[in-house]
């Protein structure tokens, strides 16, 4: 066994919408860097053990290994039935209060018993198993086993068991298995990312048997358990995180402990921050720890796992970006801004552009506290509101289409996040979607389509309608087509064109070829400026004219060669003519989608916006733009930040 001690030290992505850093509560007491310390216990393979393992299969003991013919071959397995989603969840027992084995407990000077077999009843028949058991390992409270990377081992079965402090042996856990999740050459010089399971919070333990099997024929090798003492810091009993504010955000960021509070190790941190263009999508895992840990526990599991991903692993840090316990509390993970776009190691493939965040326990065994749900949901939407992420949304990753929501299952060979996990996601999407704001969102439609703040009766129905799952494109609709939209929309023609306000009569007229189809909305200011008055305006002068709807389309005056051109069209075949050319040209359309995006966005269009569109303007109408804008969610997320 080596102990390999670890020394102790100690971007924000700009977008569409406002972003301000992270601000965090300060703690009391005063937290600091906590040093952990790894232990590994070097097991080999069933091939070539070394001399602390003990090879058997089906209980008998290969004093110096099997053979690889022994170890490769097939083996028929009984299938195994996994139990349904509605069955009611397990509860988990602590392992103080798990049963004491019948096997004798060694003395705690005893050396290790290179002819014991470990057996916990539940190994694969006729598959190799590599054993140890070192019941005076020295006092940890986290255990893991990892092996060498190898494409071809892809299916390990784990079990461990631990001895408490008092000398009782627990209960033996299968660990759950995590694929390699992030490629070599994304960590320091010196890195090995290996393979291996989940780091498994034990609580305080001072032995440990193991047993590792290759199924399928797999066979891992330079297999090594990996034990670890995170260590004690006076902030480890954290006061819950008090309601924080980020002036800017389009929803508000919920308390976060940050790494500082929880006594991350910024040594054994051994890569260089890397950062996706964008942020797409959110990951949600679960740790596969216990679920009987105490508030008071949370800190040092969170320095377990850093240890253990960080060095073990050879990830260069803690993978997941954002980890959630069963309370409610939020941690901060994964080195680089919780802002930012920083790249985690918690998906391999699909790390770039997702914002892994992971609940705090086993969701394959228990169902999810409603305070995990809430606290996920929470900052989920505060990171999507940054980068204009629909919840109920998808993506496309890697070439395939995702929720922008999805399970680290989904993506991997894992359970992750257990059965009781995923079952969440469409709460979780809800959630998320809700806490954005509905209403917010029709409050943000009243002003900006109806120039007045809402009604009760209006507010409420539309916010009903959104919660039940109305699409925004429907309300947005909705707005555009009453009668009091047209209304405003046909003085505002008036008032650009004519500089005053519409006649009766002519409202009259407006209002009913609008109601029959006659005429859309978007097409009121062109025909406006296709009148006798619009021309009268100018002084019947044709310069006047052709300069009056340069600057009304284009913010611009006309040069003389223009005027002298569309002169001679507007006498050669009318006003209309010339209207139609240059308010349908393709520099006039820009500049109305900038102008759109200006007032419902508050941001300019950048230029691939502006040609993205015109399409869509240019055939459907500027409505159907409108439309598209208001439905966004970027404006959806505005919305929150404008009527929080």
């Amino acid at each position: 066994m080596r102990r390999l001690p670890v020394a102790s030290v100690a971007f924000l992505a700009l977008t569409g919408t406002l972003l301000a850093l992270p601000v965090y509560a300060a703690p009391a007491p005063s937290p600091h860097p906590v040093e952990s310390e790894i232990q590994e216990i070097a097991l080999g393979s069933v091939l070539d053990p070394t001399d602390v393992a003990v090879v058997a299969t089906d209980g008998v003991v290969a004093p110096d290994g099997v053979t690889e013919a022994e170890a490769t071959a097939p083996v028929a397995e009984a299938p195994v039935s996994e139990a349904p989603v509605s069955e009611a969840p397990v509860s988990e027992a602590p392992v103080s209060e798990a049963p004491v084995s019948e096997a004798p407990v060694a003395a705690a000077d005893a050396e290790l018993d290179a002819d014991a077999v470990v057996a916990s009843g539940d190994e694969l028949q006729g598959v190799p198993v590599l054993t140890v058991s070192d019941p005076d390992a020295g006092f940890f409270e986290s255990v893991g086993v990892t092996w060498r990377e190898t494409p071809a081992v892809v299916d390990v079965v784990v079990q461990v068991r631990v001895r408490s402090e008092g000398g009782q042996w627990g209960e033996w856990t299968t660990l759950e298995s995590e694929g390699v999740v992030q490629t070599p050459g994304t960590g320091g010089a010196d890195e090995e990312v290996r393979a291996g399971t989940a780091p498994y919070w034990t609580g305080p333990a001072t032995g440990v048997e193991v047993i590792v099997q290759g199924a399928g024929g797999a066979v891992p090798e330079d297999v090594r358990v990996t034990m670890i003492d995170p260590g004690t810091s006076e902030a480890d009993s954290l006061p819950s995180a008090a309601p924080v504010s980020q002036a800017g955000a389009a929803v508000a960021m919920p308390p976060v402990v940050t790494r500082a509070q929880w006594g991350a190790n910024e040594a054994i941190m051994n890569w260089t921050p890397k950062y996706a263009s964008t942020i797409k999508a959110a990951t949600v895992h679960h740790t596969a720890d216990r679920n009987d840990y105490a508030a008071a526990d949370v800190p040092r599991i969170l320095r377990s796992i850093q240890a253990y991903h960080s060095v073990t692993r050879g990830w260069g840090d803690i993978g997941y970006n954002v980890i959630v316990d069963k309370f409610g509390r939020i941690f901060e993970g994964r080195y680089g801004g919780l802002s930012s776009t920083v790249i985690g190691a918690h998906a391999l493939s699909y790390n770039s552009g997702t914002f892994g965040v992971s609940m705090l326990g086993n969701y394959d065994k228990v169902d999810v506290p409603q305070a995990t749900v809430d606290a996920l949901s929470a900052i989920i939407a505060w990171k999507f509101s940054l980068y204009g992420v629909d919840p109920s949304g998808t993506t496309v990753l890697n070439s395939r289409p995702l929720p922008t929501i999805f399970a680290h299952r989904e993506v991997g060979s894992t359970v992750c996040p257990g059965r009781y996990g995923f079952a969440r996601l469409p709460a979780i999407r809800a959630s998320v979607a809700g806490g954005l704001g509905q209403a917010a969102f029709v409050r943000a439609l009243y002003q900006d389509m109806m120039n007045r703040g809402p009604d009760d009766v209006g507010l409420g129905g539309w916010t009903s309608s959104l919660i039940a799952g109305v699409d925004r494109r429907v309300v947005s609709r909705g707005f555009s087509n009453s009668s009091e939209y047209r209304m405003l929309s046909i003085t505002l023609a008036y008032r650009q064109v004519f500089d005053r306000a519409p006649d009766p009569s002519g409202v009259a007229t407006w209002m009913s070829a609008i109601a029959g189809g006659a005429v859309r909305i978007d097409d009121l200011r062109p025909a406006l400026m296709a009148s006798a008055e619009f021309y009268l305006r100018g002084g019947s002068s044709d310069t006047a004219f052709v300069d009056n709807i340069y600057r009304a389309a284009l913010d611009r005056g006309a040069s003389t060669w223009e005027v002298g051109y569309w002169a001679d069209v507007r006498r050669r075949s009318g006003p209309e003519a010339v209207i139609r050319s240059v308010w349908g040209s393709v520099e006039a359309a820009k500049r109305r989608v900038d102008q759109v995006y200006q007032y419902y966005l508050g941001r300019t269009a950048g230029p691939a916006e502006q040609t993205s569109w015109l399409d869509v303007i240019m055939g459907s109408g500027d409505e159907q733009l409108r439309e598209e804008v208001v439905a966004s969610w970027e404006y959806f997320a505005r919305s929150g930040l404008r009527f929080p």
